[in-house]
Parts: structure tokens; C-alpha cells; sequence
């Protein structure tokens, strides 16, 4: 058991999913078990800090304030089969950032597989956020395409209507101060913040350890999907 666990955990994956394998392997053991062995000590002192999501900490939610985008479509004018998630191709966007002036990385989630496709962006002016989109959607050579895509206020979007030609799609807006939203999104680039924390220089990260990081996200069972 401890061998499963530690495995799992070098894997990056949350105490919740690595319990509900193991009882699938025949092995006995809670979410909360693990993380009291965890702060104990069993799997090592650095254990919480090297492999779980939010290193140990609590998770504090921040709330993004710009708003100078002009939107033609809002999250009101979405479809409704956007709402039930039953079929592929309806998207919600971001950006995390890296330290200041180092560029930040395009993240766009699938809200029905919850697949994730990111790119790196050297800065946050208009025509690179564009390119970065571009690239994002490009490299992961989807069998589906863009239906919609919802995106936040943020002014990296600001030339969205470039980005609809390019993605042949329709871009919907979140209110503002609304995260929630976009909660799949949300949640993913917390998980994404794991592996980039605060002050990442994204102009020195590589296009191989972004997909790296994609592959680790994607492969991850998830609870959502049933495991």
C-alpha cells in the first residue's frame, strides 16, 4: 500500500484519486488517511511541498478586476447544450501568468472531456495571446472541433475577434468578477499552478515541458469522468 500510494504520489496525483485506485486494486485506504500520513511524515518531510497541488496550504481564491474588453457575445448567449456538456467542443480560455513582464501560458479546458490544450505567450499583448491560442489548439490536433470558447474580461483577450477567425468559432464572455464561470478552467489552472508557480519565467520554460505538464493533467484519473 505505501509503495502504491508513494508511486501514485510521484505522479502527482490528489490523495483523492490515488484512494479510490487503490480500493480498485483491492487495497484499503482513505483520502484523509493519506493526508494525515502526509503531515505525518510517512512518505517525507518534503512530501506536501514536492507533490500535492497546493503544496500544504490553504487555497485562497482571487479575483481578477479588468474589464476592458467590448464583448459582442456574453456567457448569457451561450447555446444551452453548452450548459449540459454533452458534446465536445465547448471550451472555456485563460491565461497564467509567470513573474512580471515574463510572459504567461494560454490554457483552454474542454468542459465535457476536461482536456486540456496550452501554449506559452511571451507576453500579453494582443497579437502574441493570439499566436498563443493558435499554436494551442494546433499542436493538440483535436478529432473535434472548436464549437465556443467562454473567456473572462482580461485585456490579453481584447483582440478576440482575431482569435474567432482563427479557432472558426464563437467567443463568449463571464461577467465580471465571476470565475466561477469558468469554473472547469479555474480549477485546471490551479492544478497547472502546481507545476508553474508564481514568478515563472514562462519565456524561459520550453514547449516540451509544457506538453510534459499537459500530458501529466490529461492522464490524470479524474472524478468527474468517473475515474
Amino acid at each position: 500500500l505505501y509503495n502504491f500510494i508513494l508511486s501514485r504520489l510521484q505522479r502527482f496525483w490528489p490523495p483523492e484519486v490515488i484512494a479510490h485506485k487503490a480500493q480498485e486494486a483491492g487495497l484499503r485506504v482513505g483520502c484523509a488517511t493519506i493526508y494525515r500520513a502526509i503531515r505525518r511524515g510517512v512518505f517525507g518531510k518534503l512530501a506536501a511541498k514536492r507533490y500535492l497541488r497546493r503544496r500544504g496550504k490553504n487555497f485562497n481564491l482571487s479575483h481578477k478586476n479588468s474589464n476592458v474588453v467590448h464583448p459582442i457575445h456574453t456567457i448569457h448567449d451561450r447555446p444551452a447544450i453548452v450548459e449540459t456538456k454533452e458534446r465536445f467542443g465547448d471550451w472555456e480560455g485563460d491565461t497564467v501568468y509567470g513573474a512580471i513582464g515574463k510572459g504567461c501560458l494560454v490554457t483552454n479546458v474542454d468542459r465535457k472531456s476536461k482536456l486540456l490544450v496550452a501554449a506559452r505567450s511571451p507576453s500579453r499583448k494582443q497579437e502574441d495571446i493570439r499566436e498563443a491560442f493558435r499554436k494551442a489548439f494546433q499542436m493538440m490536433e483535436l478529432p473535434f472541433s472548436v464549437e465556443t470558447l467562454t473567456l473572462d474580461n482580461g485585456s490579453e483577450f481584447a483582440g478576440f475577434l482575431d482569435v474567432e477567425k482563427d479557432l472558426d468559432t464563437t467567443i463568449y464572455f463571464t461577467d465580471r468578477h465571476a470565475p466561477w464561470q469558468r469554473g472547469l478552467n479555474e480549477n485546471t489552472n490551479d492544478i497547472i499552478r502546481f507545476f508553474f508557480p508564481k514568478g515563472s519565467n514562462f519565456t524561459q520554460v520550453t514547449d516540451q515541458q509544457v506538453a510534459e505538464v499537459e500530458a501529466l493533467v490529461n492522464n490524470r484519473p479524474r472524478k468527474c469522468l468517473d475515474w
